[in-house]
């Protein structure tokens, strides 16, 4: 997502941009501005940024708010619920309906406020829109670096180029493959003293559990050997008997 830029308005806690650069390096957004005092050469900001010390060393400070927003094409600010403390007399949209930011040609900035109190009602006015995360009533207020990694999961997840599946990647089990294990499943409630009517259930309940559950191939592969081989004991055994 190299258009989108994250902007932090006067943050108060050198592990916070530090943490803020790291989330960004995760979801493919290398550009950070700051706002107000120059945290970068912080012990903590460059101790809590690990990997990422590139996105912290690369960030530009700006005295104000206005001016880090200068060039931007789009601007949103993250806000807490409309209505509380500090009033937002403007339209506040939930996250998830923040349009597509790679769909715009120049750069996007999401703006983020204090930790104490977020952005002014003056700061919100200097954004195009505000939107706020969804959280519980109980607790509203969300950290700051947690606030950038809630809202660019959101943007990654659902508009960055979807990559390629890799060789490695777990692959899920298909629908033949978990009625395989199914079937032999079932051969062995057949052969177990169980009473008539509860086989069925028996054999709907586990087929519910793996429906439920999310299984990979190699699982499932694994499961049904482990399972037919039940069941051949099962027969043996009453061949035996026989």
């Amino acid at each position: 997502m190299l258009n989108v830029v994250v902007v932090l308005v006067e943050p108060e806690t050198p592990g916070n941009v530090g943490f803020a650069a790291r989330v960004m390096a995760n979801f493919g957004v290398s550009e950070l501005r700051i706002a107000g005092r120059d945290l970068r050469t912080e012990p903590e900001a460059k101790v809590f940024s690990v990997h990422a010390i590139d996105v912290l060393e690369s960030a530009r400070v700006f005295t104000d708010l206005e001016s880090a927003l200068e060039d931007l094409e789009a601007t949103w600010a993250a806000t807490a619920r409309a209505g509380r403390n500090h009033s937002v007399t403007r339209a506040v949209v939930p996250l998830e309906d923040l349009p597509n930011p790679l769909a715009l040609e120049g750069k996007v900035g999401l703006v983020f406020g204090r930790e104490s109190n977020g952005l002014t009602n003056e700061e919100i006015g200097l954004c195009d829109l505000a939107f706020t995360i969804p959280t519980s009533d109980q607790y509203s207020s969300l950290n700051l670096s947690h606030a950038v990694a809630v809202v660019l999961y959101d943007l990654f997840s659902r508009y960055a180029p979807k990559r390629e599946k890799e060789f490695t990647e777990a692959r899920a089990a298909t629908r033949d493959e978990r009625e395989r294990v199914c079937m032999h499943f079932d051969a062995i409630i057949d052969h177990l003293n169980v009473k008539e009517h509860k086989k069925p259930i028996a054999k709907q309940v586990f087929r519910n559990l793996l429906g439920r559950a999310y299984m990979t191939g190699r699982e499932v592969t694994t499961m049904t050997g482990v399972v037919r081989k039940l069941h051949e004991k099962l027969e043996e055994s009453e061949s035996d008997k026989n």
